[in-house]
């Protein structure tokens, strides 16, 4: 069996198809693809489509028989592992089909094209080699695995965001080597830019999407009707360019119905039978009683049927059937619409899952992993205490402060004061802007103090506890007030104010 790649380069990285040979006794081969949408990109904006086309695809995919695996805004390391894992799945039976789908950005470098993930750092063309993609390299991995047929469909056509283009060159650039039994398509000509479209999806994939599941339809003639599609909807300011090499037949869901007319005479017509519904349809009339399976928006047409009358009953799933009654008249073409489309089932509404903490992931949060200091005065007495602390923030919009309180030394009229306060504390934070919020919490710990007085020591230790809370601001200045209690009757207020310094992933 020969070998049959196709290469697909649409708009925005768009749909995939597969095909299956119309010779009589084949087998069904397994079928795998490897979807890939890229939208939001690291310093170079969010893109609108990508996701959506390749959720779209990855469905349309799944329904057609493939085993799909879906990457959405892949950095290089799991683009290029997905891949290899769609070699190795294909690698395993000669007989399998191939499809690899990406949107997203996509550029050209001296003739060749690479793929860019969402976290790129390309600061010039010549870093485009191993931070990006390489589209060849892709092409090269699927033909190694030995298997009947690969589509490679490609929806990156689209300007160079990154401006550091040498050439200049919009859109991509015709695949440098291109294995036998391929079909490239590009969603527009090569070195022009597709239109993104106004909907949810790109211009191309909107219109690969209507035509991809069409039961009986030659692979070619798919393309033929999604180009057609995307020119008029253009205004022909689109047109996909499609190179074939393939020269085989295939088709994307199934071959066309065969329906055996028996003998016919001279005096024939034809008879066109369309459904909506999937079911089994009967024709009963001159030397006839066959029964055929059609498809959802299933099309048979019957060629050179006798003329005379004839009874076309539709069979459907859920019991229903639908009959009609049809005079086909000699070198006189019929047509016969079945209609009937099954009640929708009620859907449940899905249950609302209860919202989950969400793991500390950006600045905002893994601000609060730092170190830092205060100093302060209690209310009660003109006592300077100082404050180390750390914290650690294991969900967002919340911390865990580790301290110790310090209490300092005030001479006055011969008193002296000394406390060690290590404690735990469990704050929430409020927003209120980018770097500028509340913080509010309870701890507690062991309180070791000593006062001297010109007559006479006291001492105290005891367990406290205590509420705390601030202000943080511009990330590294603080300004908290803090109530503590030994639980004896003894309470200590502590208004305080420093610095902290921020981790930052």
């Amino acid at each position: 069996m020969t070998r049959k790649i196709f290469i697909l380069l649409p708009f925005f990285f768009s749909a995939a198809l597969f095909a299956q040979q119309n010779s009589p006794g084949n087998s069904v081969p397994r079928k795998f693809a490897l979807v890939i949408g890229n939208g939001v990109y690291t310093g170079l904006g969010r893109l609108a489509n990508p996701v959506n086309d390749a959720n779209d695809m990855a469905a349309a995919l799944a329904d057609m028989g493939f085993t799909v695996e879906t990457v959405l805004n892949g950095n290089l390391e799991q683009m290029e592992s997905a891949v290899l894992r769609l070699k190795d799945r294909l690698s395993v039976s000669r007989e399998s089909y191939g499809l690899f789908f990406y949107a997203g950005h996509g550029v050209q470098s001296a003739g060749d094209n690479y793929l860019i993930p969402v976290n790129a750092n390309i600061p010039n063309e010549n870093r485009l080699r191993d931070r990006a993609v390489s589209v060849q390299t892709v092409l090269d991995d699927l033909n190694d695995a030995g298997n009947s047929l690969n589509i490679v469909v490609l929806d990156a056509c689209r300007d160079n965001p990154f401006g550091w283009s040498r050439s200049g060159n919009r859109g991509l650039a015709v695949i440098g080597h291109q294995y036998a039994d391929s079909i490239i398509v590009y969603a527009t000509g090569a070195g022009q830019r597709a239109s993104d479209g106004d909907g949810r999806n790109g211009l191309f994939t909107s219109q690969l999407l209507k035509n991809i599941k069409t039961p009986g339809v030659e692979v070619k003639e798919m393309f033929n009707r999604t180009g057609a599609d995307v020119s008029a909807a253009s205004g022909r300011q689109q047109i996909p360019a499609i190179y074939n090499q393939f020269f085989n037949t295939a088709y994307l869901v199934s071959p066309p119905a065969v329906f055996e007319t028996g003998t016919a005479n001279i005096a024939t017509g034809s008879l066109e039978i369309i459904t909506i519904t999937a079911g089994t349809v009967q024709i009963i009339g001159t030397a006839i009683n066959q029964s055929i399976e059609l498809p959802a928006w299933g099309h048979l047409p019957v060629e050179k049927i006798n003329a005379g009358n004839y009874r076309v009953i539709m069979y459907y799933e859920d019991g229903r059937t639908e009959e009609k009654a049809v005079e086909v008249g000699r070198s006189e073409s019929s047509k016969l619409e079945f209609s009937y489309r099954p009640a929708p089932v009620p859907v449940q509404p899905a249950p609302v899952p209860k919202p989950k903490r969400e793991k500390n992931t950006d600045n905002i949060n893994t601000r609060f992993n730092s170190l830092g200091a205060t100093l302060g005065t209690t209310f009660t007495a003109p006592l300077l205490i100082a404050t180390l602390h750390g914290t650690y923030a294991p969900w967002r919009y919340s911390f865990l402060e580790i301290g110790l309180d310090l209490g300092m030394l005030s001479a006055l009229g011969g008193v002296g004061y000394y406390s060690l306060y290590p404690f735990v504390r469990y704050s929430a934070f409020y927003p209120f802007t980018g770097r500028i919020g509340m913080y509010a919490g309870i701890g507690g710990g062991y309180m070791a103090a000593r006062y001297k007085f010109p007559k006479g020591n006291v001492s105290a230790n005891t367990f406290a506890a205590d509420f705390t809370a601030g202000f943080n601001i511009l990330n590294f200045f603080n300004i908290s007030y803090t109530v503590r209690t030994d639980f004896r009757g003894g309470v200590n207020n502590k208004l305080s104010a420093g610095y902290t310094y921020r981790f930052k992933k």
